[in-house]
C-alpha cells in the first residue's frame, strides 16, 4: 500500500508540473505579439495610407523578424503576412503579394484580407494563394474593428490622444470633427482619414486650427447616404513624423448619419454647417448647388476647412482663404483673379510719324526739329538754301519712321471688379530705321553777300537712339490675362525712352558748295543766279527722346496659355514734339 501510495503521489506531481508548464509554453509562443502588432499598426495605419510602401514593407519585415519561429501566435503571423501582401499589392508587386498570402494561410488558415484595403487584383492573388496553400475559403472578412453587423463586437477606438466624436449628423450635411491636442505632443500638422458609408476607399483631409484645437468639416459629397461614417486622426510634427493618433484603421471612430437628428453639431465658436441640396435635386444655379456652365457664377458646395482654389468652390457664406474654405463674405476688392497672372510677349511695332508741314526753311539749319542729308550718300547737308518758292519746304502727313522688335511682360496686380483687373507692364526692344548721324562737323562759311550771309547756322546731327524702354499701367476687361477662344480687351497708359525720326524728300537751291564756298555763275532752271542747280535732300523730322503713350488692344486665346495680341498705341514725343501712331502685333504666353 505504501508503494502504491508513493507511485500515485509521484504521478500526480508529474501531472501537476506538466499542467503548470502548459501556460508558460503558450505564453512563450505569443510573447512577441504586442511588439509585432505595434509595427503592423504603424505600417498599415500610417505608412501604407500615406503611400509610403517602402516604409510599410520594412516595418512588417521587422515585425516578422521579431516573431522568429515561435515568438508570435499563428493569428498574428497570418495578419503580418496578409498586411505585407497588401503592401506589395499596393506597389503593383502581385507575385510577391501572392507569396505572402500563401505564407499567411499556412500560418493561419483563417487569415483573411483587410476588407477596407482590398482590390480586385489582391482578391485574385488571394484566391490563387488559397489553391496553392490547400486552404478552403475562410469566412467572409469584415472590416477590422468594425464588429461586422454585431454591435456587441465593436471595440473602443484606441490611440494616444483623447477624442470625443459627435454622435450623429444629418444626411447631406458636412460633419464637424474637432480634437484638442496637448502641447507636449508637439503636433504642428493634423490630418484625418475617413471612409464614407458604403465606400471601399479611405479619403484624407487636413485639419485646421480652431480655437484651442483642430477641426474640419467632412464635405456633403461624402455624407449622401445613411449609415456610419468612420474616421481616425493622425497628428504629425514639423518633420512629418506621426506623434499621436486618435483611433486607427482597425478601430476607427464612427458618426451615425441619419435622415433626421435632434440637435445640429458644430465646431467650437462656429455655426452648425448648412445642409446641402441633394445632387438629384440640385440644378445648376440654385443656391448651395455646384456651379454649372452659364450659371453666372453660382457657388459650390465645399464646406468649412475643405481645400479650394477659388471662392466659387465654397458654399454660401464661405470664402477661399489661403487654400481652404473659411467663414466670411467676399467684397469686390477682395476678389482675386481666377486667371493666370503673368503674360509675356514678342511684338513687332510699326512707327508712323505724323510729320508737320512747313513751307520754307526746312533745311536752312535754324529749326532743330529737322535735319537734312544728301539723298545719294547720307552726308549731312550744311548748305545755304535760297528763298525760292516750291523749294526748302514739305507738306505734312504720315511718314514711315521704322519698325521695332519688343519683348513685353505684364502682371495682373488686382481684380478691381469681377471683370476688370489692374495690370502693370514693361517693354524693352530695338528700333530699326530712324535717321543717320553725321561724322563731320559743319564748317564756317567764308565770305557772304547781303542775300547770302556768312554765318553757318547748322548743328551736327546726333546719332539715332535705337533703344526702346517703356513702363505702363493698364486694365484688362475679362476673366483673366488669357482664355481659350476668348477675346480679352485691354487699355493702358505709360511712357518711357524712345526716338522716332521720319524723312521726306526736299529740293533746295544752294548758295554754297560742299566746302562752304559761295557758288558763282548763273543759276539753272528755277534756281536764281549765284546758286547751284536743285539739290535733292532727305529732311528728317526729329522727335523724342522721351514719350508719353496710351492705347488699347485685345488678346485672343488659342489655348489657355498661348494667344495672339494686337494693340494700337499713340506716342506723344517730348521734349522735341511729335505724334506717332504705332500698331503692334505678336504672340503672347500666359502663366
Amino acid at each position: 500500500m505504501l508503494f502504491r501510495s508513493s507511485r500515485a503521489r509521484i504521478a500526480i506531481a508529474i501531472a501537476s508540473l506538466t499542467l503548470l508548464g502548459l501556460p508558460a509554453i503558450a505564453d512563450a509562443a505569443g510573447e512577441k505579439d504586442a511588439e509585432a502588432m505595434k509595427l503592423h499598426d504603424q505600417a498599415m495605419d500610417e505608412d501604407y495610407l500615406a503611400v509610403e510602401f517602402d516604409k510599410a514593407e520594412k516595418k512588417l519585415k521587422d515585425a516578422l523578424k521579431k516573431c522568429g519561429k515561435d515568438g508570435c501566435t499563428e493569428k498574428v503571423l497570418g495578419k503580418l503576412h496578409i498586411a505585407l501582401g497588401t503592401v506589395y499589392g499596393g506597389a503593383g508587386k502581385l507575385d510577391e503579394a501572392k507569396t505572402e498570402f500563401v505564407a499567411a494561410l499556412k500560418a493561419d488558415p483563417k487569415a483573411a484580407l483587410i476588407d477596407a484595403l482590398t482590390t480586385p487584383e489582391l482578391a485574385k492573388a488571394y484566391k490563387d494563394a488559397q489553391k496553392e496553400a490547400g486552404s478552403g475559403a475562410p469566412k467572409p472578412a469584415t472590416p477590422e474593428g468594425d464588429g461586422g453587423d454585431d454591435p456587441t463586437a465593436a471595440k473602443k477606438p484606441e490611440g494616444d490622444i483623447s477624442h470625443t466624436p459627435i454622435a450623429e449628423q444629418a444626411i447631406n450635411t458636412p460633419v464637424p470633427v474637432y480634437i484638442e491636442i496637448p502641447e507636449e505632443v508637439g503636433a504642428t500638422k493634423v490630418g484625418i482619414r475617413y471612409k464614407p458609408f458604403g465606400s471601399k476607399k479611405w479619403k484624407s483631409a487636413e485639419m485646421q486650427q480652431v480655437g484651442d484645437g483642430w477641426g474640419v468639416e467632412i464635405p456633403c459629397e461624402d455624407v449622401t447616404t445613411t449609415g456610419d461614417l468612420r474616421y481616425y486622426i493622425i497628428a504629425k510634427d514639423d518633420a512629418g513624423d506621426p506623434v499621436g493618433t486618435a483611433g486607427s484603421l482597425k478601430v476607427p471612430y464612427k458618426v451615425s448619419i441619419k435622415n433626421e437628428i435632434d440637435e445640429a453639431p458644430s465646431l467650437p465658436g462656429r455655426k452648425p454647417p448648412q445642409k446641402c441640396a441633394a445632387k438629384e435635386d440640385c440644378p445648376p444655379g440654385l443656391p448651395g448647388c455646384p456651379s454649372g456652365k452659364g450659371d453666372g457664377g453660382s457657388r459650390g458646395d465645399k464646406s468649412w476647412g475643405s481645400s479650394c482654389e477659388e471662392t466659387q468652390e465654397c458654399s454660401s457664406g464661405l470664402i477661399c482663404l489661403n487654400g481652404t474654405c473659411e467663414e466670411g463674405t467676399e467684397t469686390p476688392t477682395e476678389k482675386k483673379s481666377t486667371g493666370k497672372k503673368n503674360l509675356i510677349g514678342v511684338w513687332g511695332q510699326l512707327d508712323l510719324l505724323l510729320i508737320s508741314g512747313k513751307e520754307q526753311g526746312v533745311c536752312s539749319g535754324d529749326d532743330p526739329s529737322y535735319v537734312c542729308f544728301y539723298s545719294n550718300n547720307d552726308a549731312q547737308f550744311y548748305g545755304q538754301p535760297a528763298d525760292v518758292a516750291g523749294t526748302n519746304g514739305i507738306q505734312g502727313g504720315l511718314g514711315v519712321a521704322g519698325v521695332r522688335a519688343l519683348l513685353s511682360y505684364d502682371r495682373h496686380l488686382l481684380q478691381i471688379t469681377p471683370k476688370v483687373a489692374l495690370t502693370a507692364g514693361l517693354r524693352v526692344g530695338y528700333a530699326f530705321g530712324g535717321s543717320p548721324g553725321s561724322e563731320v562737323a559743319p564748317r564756317a562759311w567764308e565770305g557772304g553777300t547781303e542775300d547770302a550771309p556768312g554765318q553757318n547756322p547748322h548743328a551736327q546731327a546726333n546719332p539715332y537712339l535705337p533703344l526702346h524702354a517703356e513702363l505702363r499701367i493698364g486694365a484688362m476687361f475679362g476673366d483673366g490675362t488669357l482664355a481659350k477662344r476668348k477675346f480679352i480687351p485691354f487699355a493702358f497708359v505709360g511712357g518711357g525712352l524712345a526716338q522716332v525720326n521720319a524723312s521726306v524728300n526736299v529740293s533746295v537751291c544752294d548758295y554754297r558748295d560742299t566746302e562752304g564756298q559761295l557758288v558763282g555763275g548763273g543759276g539753272e532752271g528755277t534756281c536764281p543766279a549765284g546758286t547751284r542747280a536743285v539739290r535733292d535732300l532727305n529732311a528728317y523730322q526729329i522727335t523724342g527722346l522721351n514719350f508719353i503713350g496710351l492705347g488699347g488692344g485685345a488678346i485672343y486665346g488659342i489655348t489657355d496659355n498661348i494667344g495672339v495680341a494686337a494693340e494700337l498705341k499713340f506716342m506723344f514725343m517730348v521734349p522735341t514734339f511729335g505724334v506717332v501712331i504705332a500698331p503692334q502685333l505678336g504672340p503672347v504666353f500666359a502663366f
